[in-house]
């Protein structure tokens, strides 16, 4: 009886030896991907990161692959041009169907829209070094409608939110949303996927983060304690939506290519539009519709081409210059405009007294529009007539906005500051007031420094 009672033990002991290592680890709050992604984006994730991440057990170790399966999988190799995906083929079938037959009219017009594109993103993904077919992501995910905006308020080609879009550096503000953009929005995605691969090791799960956010994958990767898409999938750790995401890029993509064989007849694109151009930069606020007016350019061509623009108006800053696209063999006609320079007042020249008060002459302040301001406001803050101040901007209606600069013509003189000197000073030596000279001048905080040259104006003088 002790020989069955020690081999009963033993059995015992082994399998609690597998029972211990099947626990799961203990939860711990997953790092930040912004943590776990360099910030200049288009540099990899260091390897000392990578190893952070598996010690701390957020990716869990691989589990041993199940040998009985009884789905179909479909295997595609990697290739120079292609993505390695695997997925089940009952899943690969719906989208082919849905795709080529109960949809085939908008999957049409996202294949025309694609191919306007497909070049351009070509491009910007081998300048990234990432698999071409990353474009079938974009054509899933918007047909590349440039305007589309989904209930999530994820707008664009590559449907970026907000926060990833500014994440990787798309300017998103009440001028413009470079999410828009071809161009600037393929290289943010080229940059976002380069991060979730270097974090994921595989691109059916780099695809799935895409799809569902980061960290949705990192928790069902921790609670289904393997990194194997496939067996995600099984244990149905992931939102169906996800699920489906794999092998509907994969189905768009094996239709894209094999048009012809489907019988499906997208428009003929107009590729060259957006390849034949020149690349600008705009360095002082504008209206887009003046550009086109001053360049001889129809509207309807520079707004297609800049799609990132919400309405005319752009607010650009030193820091923060504006790059346009323009019709090839526009650029230098673009260079001779105004915003094509840097907007700054001309410097007066220093004289050899500290102290000097020129004669009366006709100078010119700039003046740049605040938040409350309107032409009234800034006509009675002046004392000028508005039919002035108009007429020294060319504008053709009251209307104006935050931050243009508005030119305010005036008899006045010139005061460079000595030391000592101060607003209260300056302004009872002119007899004028303080916020003249500061309006007059765009001094911020009431700040001035010796040197700095000073313009009274005449006609706000008290």
């Amino acid at each position: 009886m002790k020989k069955p009672s020690i081999l009963v033990v033993l059995l015992l002991l082994s399998s609690c030896s597998h029972v211990t290592s099947l626990t799961k680890a203990k939860k711990s709050r997953p790092k930040s991907i912004r943590s776990l992604t360099s910030k200049t984006t288009h540099k990899e994730i260091s390897k000392k990161h990578l190893d952070l991440l598996a010690s701390e057990k957020i990716v869990a170790k691989m589990s041993a692959p199940v040998r009985k399966e009884v789905r179909v999988e479909k295997r595609q190799t990697a290739t120079a041009s292609n993505l390695p995906l695997r997925f089940e083929q009952r899943h690969y079938d719906f989208w082919l169907k849905y795709f080529s037959k109960k949809e085939k009219a908008r999957f049409e017009r996202h294949m025309s829209n694609g191919l306007k594109f497909e070049k351009i993103v070509h491009e910007v993904f081998k300048e990234h070094g990432l698999p071409s077919d990353l474009f079938f992501v974009g054509l899933i995910e918007s047909g590349f409608n440039t305007h589309i905006r989904s209930h999530a308020s994820a707008v664009g080609p590559w449907q970026f939110i907000k926060g990833t879009g500014k994440r990787y550096g798309l300017k998103i503000d009440r001028y413009l949303d470079e999410r828009r953009n071809i161009y600037k929005s393929s290289h943010a995605a080229a940059n976002y996927f380069k991060d979730l691969y270097n974090i994921f090791g595989s691109w059916e799960l780099a695809l799935c983060a895409y799809n569902a956010g980061e960290y949705r994958i990192i928790n069902a990767i921790r609670r289904g304690n393997t990194r194997d898409y496939r067996q995600l999938v099984k244990k149905k750790l992931i939102p169906k939506e996800t699920i489906f995401y794999i092998p509907k890029v994969a189905a768009a993509r094996h239709l894209f290519k094999n048009r012809r064989k489907y019988g499906l007849k997208p428009k003929k694109a107009d590729s060259a539009f957006y390849l034949n151009v020149d690349k600008v930069v705009a360095k002082s606020s504008f209206s887009l519709d003046d550009v086109a007016k001053k360049m001889r350019i129809k509207r309807s061509v520079l707004r297609k081409l800049n799609p990132e623009v919400k309405k005319s108006w752009v607010g650009v800053t030193k820091r923060k210059p504006m790059h346009l696209l323009l019709p090839k063999g526009k650029a230098k006609r673009f260079a001779t405009l105004k915003i094509a320079k840097s907007s700054k007042i001309s410097r007066i020249a220093k004289s050899s007294s500290t102290i000097r008060q020129s004669v009366s002459r006709s100078v010119s302040s700039v003046y740049r529009v605040k938040s409350g301001d309107s032409l009234y406001r800034i006509s009675r803050k002046f004392g000028l007539p508005i039919k002035k101040i108009k007429r020294a901007n060319r504008l053709k209606t009251s209307r104006i906005k935050i931050g243009q600069k508005l030119k305010i013509p005036s008899i006045g003189s010139k005061y460079t500051v000595k030391k000592g000197d101060n607003l209260t000073h300056i302004a009872r030596k002119f007899k004028t007031s303080i916020q003249s000279i500061v309006s007059a001048n765009n001094i911020r905080n009431h700040k001035i420094y010796k040197g700095q040259n000073l313009i009274i104006l005449a006609n706000a003088r008290q």
